[in-house]
């Protein structure tokens, strides 16, 4: 099954792609082999070849090989004859052996990039497709460019395509998939017309609602100590100067409960201009999107006609809230001026739902910061943000050893100095409730993953024998990150074989099948995108090891694959432990004092880079994803109330078949799909749907069902 975003689809290049009349410039497979295609035209770099193997069309393809890793292999077709000022798609298909960073892209005759994309991709077996629409300038003659830009991989190129269209556009491609509704009398005096829908649909600025998703009213259900988003969009109508939206009281609940009204966050999406091709602003006229990204504080906004401004509400029910219905008041305002207001109702359920028995935590590393962000005042801002979205454990970077004139290294498990001593780091977590003795916490020693102990197993002891004394949680080794290269593995069970010298202690690391190191690591943080996920559980379990997973790809743009990642994913595939890359790094952007974010740029990647929030001055702001990431853990936390529920239940003597088919319906429709579904071509960064075709009114109805299920079994 097949999920619908409301994004752009390249629909007209896909149609043309297809179509009899197509006018196809090139059409190139490399069925006639390695000479023959140099006589065709093309050229190729060292390392480049054409050979037979398990091409996408036929038995030849193109491998760009490593001969170095820092070192590019690539493949040219120079002296295209294209049109001046005319729209055309290139196309190839490519998969990976290996993890390797792969370009394909349109080069100017005097072989700088015209336009291009970019992506790492690492081992896969089948191929996938890439598409590159553009329009030409004043050219006459192109090149396509298929490489290898770096990684210790190879990349596989097949099928490559020049078609002209000229229906491409360049410039903002921000979705536009239907019309303004016809406004009312009110609308159209006040000047906006509002609605609401669900806060996983990502609302971009051309986004305009149906006549069905306009509303007046707001609602949002929850339990006591959970955090709910709602969101509410204004679509002008004529240019709108100042919007904003605000609580006008507290919200009243059952008996004179109230849920006070600083316990409702309001934010304004913000969107980040992102480049389709070439990544990164590096001349005018590529294509771009206005992607709906990060949640800031309330401010008034200034929205120009015919587009849509979305506001965002997160709800917190204090944990002594009674259940019941609270109700409330958002009003809506030009500058001072009230123009619309809408009733809040907020559901408390008589339910308490646990904490998760999964680890949930984020890779954070304190000396990767903006320099004015390697504090204590931000580190433990961080933390508390961490704790506040469903995280209770954390990544542990500290230097433990201090290196000696002589070469050698004394054990100096309180060294302070770049980093924060390991006590410190500890006492902090602890202080931010993220050190809790039924999670393990991820150990970096020396703060790397690629480096041996001066002291091994004497330092692997001495950490262990702190840890005890001090009563933290397990400290996991991580050793060599996402080892794959010959090089790695050997360092990898060599350091494993190190401490595994100290009984008791473990051992992990990320990667993808643990293959010949799957008796050496105790845990297993498995990529996201492997695709037997069961094969791998069950084949740890018969080990007696543990599978966590994590993602590195997403940069908190996609809260349907976030949600469905920390939630679903977790509790059908049976994990332990789910990590994202990463909390924030200096590799993205910052926020500049007049409010906008500076992006690292130019980078041939994304703008966005791996982190999942904006560090601020003064706090620390969420993309839309990081938001989906705690409500994915809060997902987890209803299954497992419910469980506890039907076990507790069944132990009474009850009669809990109907709750049990349930869980067993959640776990069929829950489960992820052994090969992922491709992404549409504007989310190819993001290399594919990790969902399982679920809808967002198909969470909210889980949900529900859960927690009806509890309430009648607790009674």
């Amino acid at each position: 099954m097949r999920t619908r975003y409301p994004i752009v689809l390249f629909a007209a290049a896909c149609t043309l792609l297809c179509a009899a009349d197509s006018p196809v410039v090139l059409q190139d497979s490399f069925e006639i082999g390695h000479a023959a295609i140099e006589q065709a035209g093309w050229r190729l770099s060292a390392n480049a070849t054409v050979e037979s193997g398990d091409a996408h069309d036929g038995d030849h393809l193109l491998r760009c090989a490593c001969g170095e890793p820092g070192s590019a292999s690539y493949a040219t077709r120079p002296s295209i004859a294209v049109k001046p000022d005319c729209g055309y798609i290139a196309r190839c298909r490519y998969r990976a052996e290996g993890a390797a960073h792969l370009t394909f892209g349109i080069m100017n005759p005097d072989g700088s990039f015209f336009v291009c994309k970019d992506t790492y991709v690492g081992s896969r077996d089948h191929w996938a497709e890439m598409l590159l629409p553009f329009r030409t300038e004043d050219q006459q003659t192109i090149q396509i460019y298929c490489g290898r830009r770096y990684g210790t991989g190879s990349v596989l190129f097949d099928s490559v395509e020049l078609v002209e269209d000229d229906a491409v556009r360049i410039g903002d491609v921000s979705p536009t998939p239907n019309p303004v509704p016809e406004p009312t009398p009110d609308e159209t005096r006040r000047g906006f017309i509002t609605s609401s829908r669900h806060w996983m649909i990502q609302a971009y600025p051309t986004l305009h609602p149906e006549r069905a998703q306009v509303t007046d009213v707001l609602r949002a259900t929850l339990a006591p100590g959970e955090y709910e988003p709602v969101t509410v969009s204004l679509t002008a109508l004529r240019s709108l100067r100042n919007a904003h939206v605000s609580l006008n009281s507290d919200l009243l609940g059952p008996g004179g409960a109230v849920i006070p009204a600083s316990e409702v966050q309001l934010g304004r999406i913000k969107t980040m201009q992102r480049w389709l091709t070439n990544a990164a602003p590096l001349k005018p006229g590529q294509r771009y999107e206005r992607r709906p990204m990060f949640i800031f504080p309330m401010a008034p906004v200034d929205v120009p006609a015919g587009e849509t401004q979305r506001f965002w509400l997160t709800i917190h029910a204090p944990e002594d809230s009674p259940p019941g219905l609270y109700t409330g008041q958002v009003a809506v305002a030009l500058g001072q001026s009230r123009r619309a207001t809408l009733d809040l109702r907020v559901r408390v359920l008589p339910i308490e739902l646990p904490e998760p028995e999964v680890t949930y935590g984020m890779y954070f590393r304190h000396t990767h910061q903006h320099p004015q962000f390697q504090t204590e005042e931000f580190f433990r801002r961080s933390m508390a943000d961490m704790r506040a979205h469903g995280c209770n454990s954390m990544s542990v970077y500290a230097d433990v050893e201090r290196k000696l004139p002589d070469g050698t290294g004394e054990i100096a498990l309180d060294l302070a100095g770049r980093r924060y001593s390991l006590p410190h780091q500890m006492q902090m977590m602890s202080d931010a409730g993220l050190a809790s003795e039924d999670h393990p916490m991820l150990f970096l020693a020396h703060g790397r993953t690629d480096g041996t102990f001066y002291n091994e197993e004497r330092l692997v002891a001495a950490a262990d024998e702190l840890r005890r004394a001090r009563a933290w949680p397990e400290l996991l080794f991580y050793l060599v990150d996402e080892p794959h290269s010959e090089a790695q593995i050997e360092a990898a069970k060599q350091l494993n074989d190190v401490v595994h010298r100290v009984d008791g202690v473990r051992t992990t690391t990320a990667i993808a099948d643990p293959g010949e190191l799957a008796r050496y690591y105790d845990v297993w943080i498995v990529s996201e995108t492997i695709e037997y996920i069961d094969d791998l559980v069950q084949r740890a379990r018969e080990l007696g090891k543990e599978v966590w997973t994590y993602n590195c790809q997403w940069c908190g743009t996609e809260p349907r694959n976030d949600r469905f990642f920390t939630g679903l994913h977790t509790w059908t595939a049976g994990l332990r432990g789910n990590w994202q890359w990463c909390y924030t790094e200096e590799s993205s952007g910052e926020l500049r004092e007049d409010g906008e974010i500076e992006y690292a740029l130019p980078t041939y990647g994304d703008p966005w880079r791996y982190s999942y929030v904006v560090p601020g001055p003064d706090a620390n702001y969420p993309t839309i994803g990081w938001e989906a990431r705690r409500e994915g853990a809060d997902d987890y936390r209803y299954l497992q109330a419910l469980r506890e529920a039907i076990d507790a239940a069944e132990k009474a003597g009850r009669n809990v078949a109907r709750a049990r088919a349930f869980l067993d319906d959640v776990q069929t429709r829950g489960h992820r799909p052994d090969q992922p579904m491709p992404a549409s071509q504007v989310d190819r960064v993001y290399r594919h749907i990790a969902h399982p075709g679920l809808q967002p009114a198909d969470y909210d109805q889980i949900r529900t069902q859960a927690a009806d299920w509890i309430i009648k079994l607790t009674r």
